[in-house]
């Protein structure tokens, strides 16, 4: 009587673990339409990241695609590096430069689900993650250099006097920080700190921040923003700092989304725009949201579609021809 009842389970455990639809067609990693794919993916989530900087396509490491034309799913695996334009720069990912690796590079892995309807990619679900490379690669080219926290008090000291004397030399607007996006300090004879920051123009002038008003960043239309690079040394015995800073300010973008008003006590350090101990901006605090519920819908119009037979003309089904092979993960584009 027990074997009966287990083997009449049996059936019912089968039906409960459905197998995922096979792939419908091999594309692989280093075709044109991976590439296709993976450059709609990467636009996606560069348009959608707010803090950092931009990332750029590496490698394809996998895909998958499910489904008939004309809608199909794709599902890929992207390898990404972070380059040196920040997230708020209009400058086009394709002439972003990629972080050497000297400068302790961020690698990116993000897992994507795209829909193809009719030749147009559309992002409908995307999970990314980010890491620092290993610091014995950068130890290599710089042994006294090491990342530091973005709320080191020596980072934010030296983006501080940095701004303050980009602010002193700038004869518009007075800006105030936006971000912190990267410290690194050199020890040895002279103590260097070197920054990233991204800065907003405020509703002041130079002599309204000096006055004591309270300064916020534009907002809206009024928005803009600008890139900079300090460099603050301190040399043994020495009484002052040498402080260098170049920042270069973006043109007004449309459509720029409405920033916070944060008020701000001039020439003060920017604690509040500076966030919690961590060496770069993750992936993972980006704001591109989990796998979305969309996917679940494209992907049973997809395995719908996978089960089509082909037939020719006569009726008769056509034999499946030899399969094309795999082949991923693709070629590396940069290191």
């Amino acid at each position: 009587m027990k074997l009966l009842i287990v083997l009449a389970l049996l059936p019912l455990c089968r039906s409960a673990v459905l197998p995922l639809p096979q792939p419908s067609r091999v594309v692989n990693c280093d075709d044109a339409e991976a590439h296709e794919a993976a450059n709609a993916a990467v636009q996606y989530m560069n348009s959608n990241r707010k803090t950092g900087y931009k990332f750029a396509l590496n490698r394809i490491e996998d895909i998958f695609v499910h489904g008939l034309a004309p809608v199909e799913v794709f599902t890929v695996e992207l390898d990404l590096l972070e380059t040196k334009c920040p997230s708020l720069s209009p400058t086009p990912i394709e002439q972003c430069p990629v972080r050497p690796v000297v400068e302790r590079a961020v690698e990116g892995d993000c897992d994507i689900k795209l829909k193809k309807d009719n030749g147009t990619f559309t992002v409908i679900g995307i999970r990314c993650k980010s890491e620092l490379d290993s610091v014995e690669n950068m130890l290599k080219f710089c042994p006294n250099c090491q990342l530091a926290p973005l709320n080191d008090t020596q980072v934010v000291h030296a983006v501080d006097v940095s701004l303050h004397k980009f602010n002193t030399g700038n004869n518009t607007a007075f800006y105030l920080l936006h971000e912190i996006g990267r410290g690194k300090i050199q020890s040895g004879i002279s103590n260097s700190v070197d920054v990233e920051f991204v800065i907003a123009a405020s509703n002041c002038s130079i002599d309204d921040a000096n006055s004591g008003a309270a300064c916020v960043e534009n907002s809206g239309a009024g928005a803009h923003f600008g890139a900079c690079s300090g460099s603050v040394v301190k040399n043994q015995g020495a009484a002052d700092e040498d402080v260098v800073v170049q920042c270069a300010v973006y043109e007004t973008q449309p459509g720029n989304v409405e920033q916070a008003v944060v008020p701000h006590v001039p020439l003060a350090p920017p604690q509040t725009n500076v966030v919690k101990s961590h060496f770069h901006h993750n992936l993972h605090y980006s704001s591109l949201g989990p796998l979305s519920s969309e996917s679940n819908s494209a992907e049973q119009l997809a395995a719908q579609g996978s089960h089509a037979v082909k037939r020719s003309l006569t009726g008769q089904s056509v034999p499946p021809s030899a399969p094309r092979l795999h082949l991923c993960p693709g070629r590396k584009i940069h290191y």
